[in-house]
């Protein structure tokens, strides 16, 4: 008994220090430490390999875009998430349109194929919007989806005697009034989601340059639609980018870029970069003319600090909505 009792007090401790909630679990060291972040390199990796094995039918979710027919049958949509990793958003009215558009991520890594494998855009300042051209009409929808506004144009679907459909993603600018085409998800009811960015971008410089009305307003084409340029991402294509003043447009809010593959996927994508103009020469290490030097921000430092604060606003805002419900 005496052993028994030597053993037990060897191997077990009664003290209040260790059992302290303020300590770690005993059997803490025996759980695999999980690191939830992923850097955006294998991000983007992880999502060019994805969309390979992508099977979803783009032909009619981009029909019950054009058409606002949003009946999915629950059964085929099962047999969907089963198939795939990337899921659509669910569209149900009346805001069926929402979260449809691709979004960017700030450009905090450079790929190590920036220059052979992504292009680069200007985004001028305008508000985003998925300009839906179907049934003799034209409408713009919001990121939300809201409908902005409903008008004739010459697009594909748009005007009264087209019985085609068209999906483009634009941006509205109220001072030149004109939207901006940055990038499309059908023409003529031909489906682009699943093709790669490369070939979308070349499909909408040929149809733009087959028909120039689509850049000039008149009585059936209410807004002209300006298609915007991409190169190449070298040194040299980016300062010509933002020197290039005398375009329509500019001023710019910032840069676009794009992998080559992308696909165009509704939500967050790696596979799309941002930058503002005062951050090309910090990240990318190119001239930034002494104008958009000029708009960066006193409190700003660099993109990692930028970063941190947008994260944390974010987490204050979410704080203070849930406080209100409560």
């Amino acid at each position: 008994m005496d052993n028994l009792i030597g053993s037990l007090e060897s191997s077990l401790s009664v003290s209040a220090e260790p059992c302290s909630t303020a300590s770690a679990h005993p059997r803490f060291s025996q759980f695999k430490s999980k690191t939830w972040k992923i850097n955006q390199e294998e991000r983007r990796r992880k999502t060019l390999e994805n969309q390979k094995q992508n099977r979803y039918d783009y032909y009619n979710h981009c029909r019950r875009l054009a058409e606002s027919d949003f009946s999915v049958d629950e059964e085929c949509l099962l047999e969907t998430q089963e198939e795939m990793e990337w899921l659509p958003p669910k569209t149900k009215t009346p805001r069926a349109y929402r979260d449809q558009i691709m979004l960017s991520e700030w450009l905090d890594e450079v790929p190590a194929d920036f220059e052979t494998s992504w292009l680069a855009m200007p985004c001028p300042i305008g508000k985003r919007c998925l300009v839906v051209a179907s049934r003799g009409w034209t409408r713009a929808y919001s990121k939300s989806g809201y409908l902005i506004t409903e008008f004739q144009s010459f697009l594909p679907g748009g005007f009264r005697q087209s019985s085609d459909s068209t999906i483009l993603d634009c941006l509205w600018n109220e001072v030149k009034q004109c939207y901006f085409v940055l990038d499309v998800l059908s023409w003529s009811r031909v489906p682009l989601l699943g093709c790669e960015a490369e070939f979308r971008f070349y499909w909408l410089h040929g149809k733009f340059s087959e028909q120039p009305e689509f850049g000039v307003k008149s009585d059936k084409n209410r807004y002209p639609f300006i298609q915007l340029p991409t190169k190449s991402c070298t040194k040299g294509n980016i300062e010509d980018l933002l020197l290039m003043e005398k375009q329509i447009w500019s001023p710019l809010d910032g840069l676009l870029f794009y992998h080559k593959l992308g696909y165009y996927t509704p939500g967050v994508s790696p596979l799309v970069g941002w930058l503002k103009p005062f951050m090309v020469s910090e990240i990318l290490n190119a001239n930034v003319p002494e104008f958009y030097m000029q708009k960066k921000p006193l409190s700003y430092v660099n993109i990692q600090q930028h970063l941190k604060r947008n994260v944390k606003e974010k987490h204050d805002e979410n704080s203070v909505e849930m406080l209100a419900k409560e």
